[in-house]
């Protein structure tokens, strides 16, 4: 139901409307009157008013003066103006303040009636419009916790940027730390599970530490935080912002923000044990760390947190305050290999494209650090993993070549790094791995390549109606996608597509002119989906439409009989 508010000095005109609404049975409105701008100014303040009818010219408080009132406090209010006066000036006035529209009381009733269902229409519009942001602001205020874990994690996992873009990005996100400062970093993780919790109880229980955490450093440091893994928890922290000042006083409130950290988590750990019956465990970087030095730090605490003895009871020693010199962290930093995950691919390409060559040396070059003395043992177990993961994946693509392989390894070292004595043995179980699913491979290459651009044309020529995508052919002849594409191009010189579009134009015009097909049955037996994409085919591989090429064909026939 809407409110409606008439206002005139002429009782007659107001009683007059008030009897025409309400014999208006399809608009539900709730009826108010006003004989001055003064008494409707009291009826607006006393109730939520959603429409006015006002004349503009009154005693006192004129129309346009009630107008600017209402504009001022109740925006949303649509105000019609109705006057004896045909004027142009008062017109303007009226819409250049705001009023939803202006109507001689000569015009008829239906004119005022369709007026004021235009407000509610308009009213309802806004309505919408309003529920729209406000779902929208809901939602960014629900998203807004993934969205700001999200681009803690992306600057923890490496990602730079600069002092400018890293400021929009805590501003857009609402992390309440600044660009131009470096961070403290701390860690925290929940040490040993009460017996027969689940998943979801465990989840409650980090929220609570987290939670509690968050409450105690929220009264002396700015800080931001996030769980980084199932219980575990990266905390950034900067001093108060009304703490920091110029000179030499910056440099005490830095380590007056450490020191109330590292008092802190002490009181952390006793509520936590006091509340939730657990206890928790932190590491607090000594030094401050810039925001594009973040990824290092954070990799040489984890690494800290992780060799740290496991379930420790004594929650006084469960604080390890671990230094990470900024040039250790570049050193650290320097030492790893940038492109070393851009070679792991290249071995899974060589392998897949059965390039043996390339791949022993990538092979080579990526094992050079299992050599007894070089390389830390971080870097020679990550390597481990990624040679298993390209292994792993290959023969889940290719169960026979597991069956194979099963017949002559134990596969269960992909899985057990531990089961091998030394690095050099794990060197020669990988080469070895290598070498028999090359082996295999060269034993199945019964195919010569113009073999497979034979099976490729009759795959193409059989199936144009269905799937003749580069996948579906190279699943076909059992080639790896890119390497078909590349084979197919050198053998004919030409790209598949080429030889597709070649052939299907070439289709079309035997059925255009050695069939009565519609134009629309041979677009679907050629695997078009609308007659219309067939047309625009034909015509850019011909030069004409195929009603076009069909006629020149008659034409053509007619001539030669």
């Amino acid at each position: 139901m809407y409110h409606l508010l008439i206002v005139d000095d002429l009782p007659i005109i107001v009683d007059g409307l008030l009897e025409l609404f309400e014999q208006t049975s399809h608009l539900e409105l709730k009826l108010y009157k006003a004989y001055s701008g003064e008494e409707a100014l009291e009826i607006l303040k006393a109730h939520s008013i959603d429409i006015v009818i006002s004349d503009i010219k009154m005693p006192g408080l004129e129309g346009i003066e009630l107008l600017q009132e209402i504009r001022r406090h109740w925006p949303s209010c649509k105000v019609i103006f109705l006057s004896a006066y045909n004027d142009f000036q008062y017109a303007r006035s009226a819409i250049t303040y705001g009023g939803f529209e202006y109507i001689l009381k000569i015009e008829s009733d239906d004119k005022i009636i369709h007026s004021v269902e235009r407000a509610i229409a308009k009213l309802e519009e806004e309505a919408k419009e309003k529920a729209i942001v406000a779902k929208a602001q809901a939602d960014m205020r629900i998203a807004m916790p993934s969205l700001q874990k999200e681009a803690v994690l992306e600057l923890l996992k490496g990602r730079q940027l600069s002092t400018k873009q890293l400021r929009h990005m805590l501003e857009e996100v609402r992390i309440p730390l600044e660009a131009e400062l470096p961070v403290y970093m701390m860690l925290g993780r929940i040490e040993e599970w009460k017996q027969g919790l689940s998943v979801q109880d465990r989840a409650l229980y980090i929220y609570a530490f987290k939670n509690i955490s968050d409450e105690y450093l929220s009264s002396h440091v700015c800080s931001y935080s996030c769980c980084y893994d199932q219980n575990r928890i990266v905390w950034l922290i900067q001093p108060v912002r009304e703490d920091i000042s110029g000179g030499a006083e910056p440099f005490m409130d830095w380590m007056r923000a450490h020191r109330e950290a590292k008092r802190l988590i002490h009181v952390i750990q006793q509520s936590c044990e006091r509340v939730l019956g657990l206890s928790a465990s932190f590491v607090l970087n000594n030094r401050s760390t810039s925001w594009n030095e973040l990824s290092p730090c954070f990799h040489t605490l984890k690494y800290d947190f992780a060799t740290q003895r496991e379930g420790i009871r004594d929650i006084e020693s469960a604080v390890f305050a671990v230094t990470t010199d900024n040039d250790e962290v570049r050193t650290q930093t320097q030492s790893y290999d940038p492109f070393y995950h851009t070679r792991v691919q290249l071995l899974m390409t060589c392998l897949e494209n059965n390039h043996q060559e390339q791949f022993s040396e990538l092979y080579l070059e990526l094992v050079s650090i299992w050599k007894e003395d070089t390389g830390s043992y971080e870097r020679k177990i990550e390597l481990y993993h990624s040679l298993s993961a390209v292994y792993l994946f290959y023969l889940s693509k290719h169960p026979e070549v597991r069956e194979y392989l099963n017949t002559l390894l134990d596969l269960d070292q992909l899985f057990h790094p531990q089961h091998q004595g030394s690095w050099e043995e794990l060197d020669h179980y990988f080469w070895q791995l290598a070498e028999y699913i090359f082996e295999w491979i060269a034993s199945r290459e019964e195919d010569t390549p113009a073999e497979v651009v034979a099976k490729v044309h009759q795959y193409i020529e059989r199936n144009i109606a269905a799937d003749t995508s580069l996948n579906a052919l190279a699943d076909y002849v059992g080639l790896n996608p890119s390497y078909l594409s590349r084979l197919y191009k050198q053998i004919t010189g030409e790209g598949l597509s080429k030889y597709i579009n070649d052939y299907r134009t070439l289709a079309a015009k035997s059925m255009l002119l050695n069939s009565s097909k519609k134009v629309g049955e041979i677009a679907a037996a050629l695997g078009y989906n609308s007659a219309l994409a067939f047309i625009r085919f034909f015509k850019r591989q011909s030069g004409m439409t195929p009603q076009e090429f069909r006629m020149l064909g008659s034409e053509i026939q007619q001539q030669s009989q």
